[in-house]
């Protein structure tokens, strides 16, 4: 089973880049499609109820948004009708569960294991974006985009379960990765492989100690040191300074900001500092309320909303004074 799994990822891995070197629709689509079919194996090797249940949820709704993109590929390929470019659009926003059809991204998290929620929040959403890429512009991404970074930023807060904070965690670094493209392919890829790697680090310190709600670290023999570089993985794919992922937005503000478009640079980086908020909550409960050793019960919410604070008003600062 362990190596069937690799062997499905390695393919998953190769068509995605695959598809990348392509610029036909249609051969992208399939590419897309057989990379859903190898992922519903994935997904077919865990077991329970509720496993069953979230693929057939999952099938569905991408098998209907996938005949329906089908159709409108030829529409745009041969020119027919005007709303294709739409259409398309809102299929690609299904597929990387954007707002507002996150609904199946969001209830499948929670239900999966540690290296098929990894697939899903990246590998699964690459040929999409090239998808992106070719129907790109600043106009027609704008509200889609801010819709959803305020949503997903809305959601993260208070969320007890560690996939779903990240899965609204990816709907606004998905964002960041649509205006990265509009920089260039190799700002994107920069941005993309290491949000990646910052994820992939993260997720296999979750995965070695079985780790899917943030309850489970009182329980679970999880030491100090191991807490405190969790912390710091989350923050840094919050875009905390002086983490990597900052650093990667930092780099794709600046290409913006002297493309003119101050107003939506700042809207962005005002609502990704809510998403520091989720790691910084997760932080207060870990180290304070579900620690063996540190019986900083005394400490209060007002405390806490004290210390978020500081730590936000530092990005922002950041931001301002550059």
């Amino acid at each position: 089973m362990k190596y069937t799994k690799i062997l499905l990822v390695y393919l998953m891995v190769g068509f995605s880049l695959v598809a990348w070197t392509m610029n036909n629709w249609l051969m992208i689509w399939y590419l897309m499609e057989v990379c859903f079919v190898l992922f519903m194996g994935l997904c077919a090797s865990g077991k329970g109820y509720s496993i069953s249940e979230m693929m057939m949820m999952y099938y569905l709704v991408q098998v209907s948004v996938s005949l329906l993109m089908f159709v409108f590929i030829l529409f745009y390929m041969f020119n027919l009708g005007y709303l294709h470019s739409f259409i398309l659009i809102l299929g690609l926003m299904v597929k990387m569960g954007m707002f507002p059809f996150h609904f199946w991204f969001i209830l499948v998290c929670g239900k999966l294991d540690w290296m098929v929620f990894f697939i899903l929040s990246t590998l699964m959403k690459l040929i999409p974006l090239i998808l992106v890429y070719y129907l790109f512009s600043i106009s027609s991404f704008f509200f889609v985009t801010l819709g959803s970074m305020i949503f997903g930023s809305l959601m993260g807060l208070n969320n007890g379960i560690i996939q779903k904070m990240i899965s609204y965690s990816s709907m606004i670094n998905v964002c960041w990765l649509i205006y990265s493209m509009s920089v260039s392919l190799m700002m994107f890829f920069l941005y993309y492989f290491s949000y990646s790697i910052m994820l992939w680090w993260l997720i296999n310190l979750l995965s070695d100690h079985n780790i899917f709600y943030i309850s489970q670290f009182k329980m679970n023999s999880v030491s100090f040191n191991e807490k405190i570089v969790i912390f710091g993985y989350g923050l840094s794919i919050s875009g905390f300074p002086p983490f990597l992922g900052f650093l990667i937005k930092w780099l794709v503000i600046n290409y913006l900001w002297y493309l003119g478009l101050k107003f939506m640079l700042s809207l962005m980086v005002m609502i990704s500092v809510l998403a520091v908020y989720f790691y910084l909550q997760m932080f207060f409960f870990v180290m304070l309320l579900f620690s063996g050793w540190m019986k900083w019960y005394i400490y209060s919410f007002y405390n806490f909303g004290v210390f978020s604070f500081f730590f936000m008003t530092s990005y922002i600062i950041l931001f301002i004074f550059y």
